[in-house]
């Protein structure tokens, strides 16, 4: 229990703690206080703290040193940790001041019941600043007369301390304010350097552990230079259609610094440039000629700049400029090839020749026109027909014979090379052998092997086959020592194409050999619809029609037919994909059956509709071994019956026809004469009636009933 001075003293000292705390340490002031104050301390060092109490507490609230509690950041520290100096100081010791949190606060038990704050410090752990490295200056030019000067370093591992660093730097003479960084730590700009005069730089970083400095650097701020690219940048043509002529303007004096250049160019369109030897532009100049370039191209230039020795740093690239050589005559002639149709007539052709724009390399210009000669070879008394044409066919009805085509492309500045065909009377020359195509990054490509003889060039045909559209055929021309090529035009996937190679000879062409490739499958997009032709008792026939080539989207490996009764489980038949007709036997009779098709390509198959049949009850001579014997047998009784009924004809007409006296043959017709004429015909007539009766006549129609 405690006394009543106790408990007085006990509230006195909670009111002071309420009284005098301070937000830097929440602290009673009056009863004690810890040294050192507030340390800095390096990272992983040993570190010693006092608490030493007031005297005036001592002996107002009873408290000594061995109730002296620490804690970090609320948190107890191990008792191994205290030391009771005497009975006013307790200390405290952490041998790694790596795991020491803030804040550090003293504590004590009063009465051993109510812990008090006695004090705290603010603990502040860090490292001491390392030696910056890699002091470098880069003076940037940011118009004619202004030259600032920005330097970078690397200022070492982070110190969790504040740290300050300053760019320091002096004549051999002179002294220069420091550069003091904003905001960063690794670079400051100084705004004004003198050129031609050596400066010596370095940085010191400072912090409450420890000062470090750079190595110096010493340079001449023009060594360091990185000027302005040139400006007004133009682009001419020149005389010749290869070369083009550019000029500008320099923006440092060459009082200052002499520079030496580089010229980068590209094609317009184009992602990678080239560039003018360098060597071609290393003295001072404001314009050069480059030359080299492809008649009537549009290019694009940039340029730089750097100190003429190389010693400094090169400028920006410049904005681009473009400009277009002039016109040169083409530098070869057209492709061409040509499609025979000889299905009109036995004795001439229908000669469609086709050739292929030049390319604007080759072109060197606007093509005006083409100029086609058509020169029979099996007469040469006849003259050559020549037309100009501004596309790239033309249709001609010939003889049949051997005749030699040549085409030019002609521009406002000349006429191209002629191109030459040679269409033979017949293609009598050996075929490519070993054709295939498969598809390969991307690309549709076409192997084959060469025919023994030399060939000239390869002429590779190609058209997209489908039902919907004709064959609307493309080429494309290889040298005669190419034995692998890809379609070069839009292959799209999922279509077919017919792929024929010719090879052409100096005296000839050989006949063509197809192939039908896809640059990619995929699943057909339907199935089959499967029929019945034919149902029997235990087998059926189903048929069905080939998907079209656009609903195939690959080649047809095989087809599969599905089939099941009702409650039965499904059977698989594999089909050859060439077969449109399959006999499934081994049924059973008088069943429903229900039957699908699948068709696969490489990439997967489709199934077709369901179709159902029912298989007959009885197979096929069965119902006639029970219809006929039947048949016979019932005839075999009329037979019978027939003659029974003519043997005994008697004795049934008796049964039947019973006889019957005749009137005419009666006493009554024997009456006496007086009897009047008048009832004698009445007799007469009610006697033949009654024989009518007795013996009826056969009933006549007439026509028109009979019709009916």
């Amino acid at each position: 229990m405690f006394s009543g001075w106790n408990w007085v003293a006990c509230g006195l000292y909670l009111l002071l703690s309420i009284s005098s705390f301070e937000v830097s340490g929440g602290l009673v002031q009056s009863c004690g206080h810890i040294i050192p104050e507030s340390p800095v301390l390096a990272l992983g060092s040993n570190f010693t703290a006092l608490c030493i109490l007031n005297e005036s507490c001592l002996d107002f609230g009873n408290i000594y040193a061995h109730q002296i509690i620490w804690k970090t950041k609320n948190i107890v520290v191990p008792k191994e940790q205290y030391r009771e100096i005497n009975r006013t100081v307790s200390s405290v010791t952490f041998n790694d001041t790596s795991s020491l949190a803030t804040p550090l606060t003293c504590n004590v038990l009063a009465d051993g019941q109510i812990e008090q704050n006695i004090y705290g410090i603010t603990v502040t752990v860090g490292l001491p600043p390392e030696k910056p490295k890699n002091l470098s200056c880069i003076v940037n030019q940011l118009s004619k007369l202004t030259y600032p000067m920005t330097c970078t370093w690397n200022p070492g591992r982070p110190t969790f301390l504040d740290t300050r660093f300053v760019l320091k730097h002096r004549w051999p003479q002179e002294n220069f304010p420091d550069c003091i960084p904003k905001d960063v730590n690794n670079s400051c700009t100084i705004n004004d350097v003198q050129f031609f005069v050596n400066l010596e730089l370095w940085v010191e970083a400072a912090n409450a552990l420890g000062k470090a400095e750079s190595d110096p650097l010493v340079l001449d701020p023009i060594e360091i230079v990185k000027p302005l690219p040139p400006h007004n940048l133009s682009v001419k043509s020149g005389l010749l259609p290869t070369v083009l002529k550019l000029s500008w303007d320099n923006r440092i004096s060459g009082a200052v610094m002499k520079l030496k250049f580089n010229i980068r160019y590209r094609i317009v369109g184009d992602t990678d440039w080239m560039q003018v030897p360098p060597e071609d532009t290393a003295s001072p100049r404001t314009s050069f000629s480059v030359q080299g370039l492809r008649p009537y191209t549009e290019y694009v230039f940039s340029i730089r700049c750097i100190r003429e020795d190389g010693v400094g740093y090169w400028s920006d690239w410049s904005e681009e400029k473009t400009g277009v050589t002039t016109e040169d005559e083409p530098s070869k002639g057209p492709s061409i090839w040509r499609i025979i149709d000889a299905s009109h007539s036995s004795a001439s052709w229908i000669v469609h020749l086709m050739w292929k724009a030049l390319e604007p390399s080759e072109a060197n210009g606007v093509i005006l026109q083409y100029e086609v000669t058509i020169r029979p070879k099996s007469s040469l008394s006849i003259p050559p027909e020549k037309y100009s044409v501004n596309t790239t066919n033309l249709t001609l009805k010939l003889p049949n014979g051997t005749y030699e085509v040549s085409v030019i492309a002609r521009n406002k500045e000349g006429a191209s090379p002629p191109s030459v065909l040679l269409i033979p009377a017949s293609n009598s020359k050996a075929p490519v052998k070993n054709l295939r195509a498969l598809p390969k990054d991307g690309k549709l490509w076409v192997e084959w092997t060469a025919p023994n003889s030399y060939v000239l060039k390869y002429v590779i045909e190609w058209c997209l086959v489908s039902n919907s559209s004709d064959c609307i055929i493309e080429w494309q021309s290889e040298p005669g020592n190419v034995q692998e090529t890809y379609l070069k035009g839009d292959i799209k996937p999922f279509k077919c194409y017919l792929i024929t190679v010719y090879p052409l000879y100096d005296d000839g062409q050989g006949s063509g050999l197809s192939v039908k490739a896809y640059l990619q499958q995929d699943r057909p997009s339907k199935g089959p619809t499967v029929q019945t032709k034919k149902v029997g008792k235990a087998e059926a026939v189903l048929t069905w029609n080939h998907l079209t080539v656009d609903e195939q989207n690959g080649f047809i490996r095989s087809y599969v037919i599905l089939y099941k009764t009702i409650d039965g489980r499904e059977t698989a038949v594999t089909v050859d994909p060439s077969k449109t007709e399959y006999t499934l036997s081994s049924l059973t009779s008088d069943t429903l059956y229900t039957v699908r098709m699948m068709a696969y390509t490489d990439e997967g198959g489709r199934s077709g509709p369901d179709f159902t049949f029912t298989t007959q009850k009885f197979g096929k001579g069965e119902i006639e071994a029970i219809v006929v014997p039947v048949c016979l047998a019932f005839l075999l009784i009329v037979l019978l019956g027939v003659l029974f009924c003519f043997n005994k004809r008697d004795l049934i007409k008796k049964h039947i026809w019973p006889i019957v006296p005749d009137p005419s043959k009666s006493n009554i017709a024997q009456w006496s004469p007086q009897v009047p004429a008048k009832i004698a015909g009445e007799l007469h007539v009610l006697l033949l009636r009654l024989k009518h009766l007795l013996h009826p006549a056969p009933t006549v129609l007439p026509r028109r009933l009979q019709a009916r």
